[in-house]
């Protein structure tokens, strides 16, 4: 029999990666949500999803959509995933959580989200596990205020269209201002705050932006009780050290050294 030609085995491959990226990136997904994220046929998405199912990389959710397996998260159960730089910043939260004692985390843009890249959670002398997730809808974190707060105004408005159409948020009008109040109002302070209830009442979280030259791409973000430090210390001491971090890490990003 003979072999495939090159081309068109790379390219089927190629699509089968894309689909799965797009799963991932939009979390149980119907199909017509892939074939609009893929840009591919509805046949093909519909025969590659055969494909990807039979082979177990993914599997039907609950709401009829399609999500990825475990089997996903496996292919790289042997891999370092951390690389040098990765591992620089996580030295650096390390050594963050011995003097503020408080969680921290470092937080990337994807899509609509922000994710976790790094945390010091069970390192922080202070346990406090607001969430198991990792991913927070960037327009209601801080860490996805900041990093819009300081992001280049086109580029802000860019990621707010996105995020409000992959969210599929009915109240745009409304969550706009809201947004831009939020902005304003961190640009002013200084930096990111946003409230949560669980999974302890009066759980804050603040952020700051980390930079790539002069282009906010991430956040570093601090976690503690709202009512357990007076204010004065969150902007006398914490933020200072926040702010020290953040620092460090966009040197990194710049090409520098933390």
């Amino acid at each position: 029999m003979p072999a495939p030609h090159a081309s068109q085995t790379v390219h089927a491959l190629e699509r089968g990666l894309s689909l799965l990226a797009a799963i991932n990136e939009s979390g149980p997904a119907s199909l017509a949500v892939l074939v609009d994220a893929t840009g591919l046929p509805k046949a093909t998405v519909v025969r590659l999803l055969h494909t990807l199912r039979e082979a177990g990389y993914i599997e039907r959710a609950e709401n009829a959509g399609y999500r990825l397996s475990p089997r996903v998260r496996d292919l790289f159960s042997s891999i370092d995933r951390e690389s040098a730089p990765t591992q620089a910043i996580r030295r650096l939260l390390n050594d963050f959580a011995t003097v503020v004692k408080w969680p921290a985390e470092f937080m990337v843009r994807e899509g609509a989200t922000m994710v976790i890249e790094v945390s010091n959670r069970d390192s922080a002398p202070i346990s406090l596990r607001r969430f198991e997730h990792i991913r927070f809808p960037l327009l209601y974190s801080a860490s996805g205020i900041a990093l819009l707060a300081w992001s280049k105004p086109r580029q802000r408005e860019e990621i707010v269209r996105s995020a409000l159409l992959q969210e599929k948020i009915s109240e745009r009008d409304s969550v706009v201002r809201t947004t831009r109040r939020e902005i304003a109002e961190t640009l002013a302070r200084g930096y990111a705050v946003h409230d949560y209830n669980t999974p302890i009442e009066g759980t804050r979280a603040i952020a700051v932006p980390v930079f790539s030259g002069d282009i906010a791409v991430a956040a570093m973000v601090l976690i503690y009780l709202r009512d357990a430090l007076p204010q004065n210390q969150v902007d006398n001491v914490l933020l200072p050290r926040l702010r020290e971090v953040s620092g460090k890490i966009s040197l990194q990003y710049s090409g520098g050294q933390p």
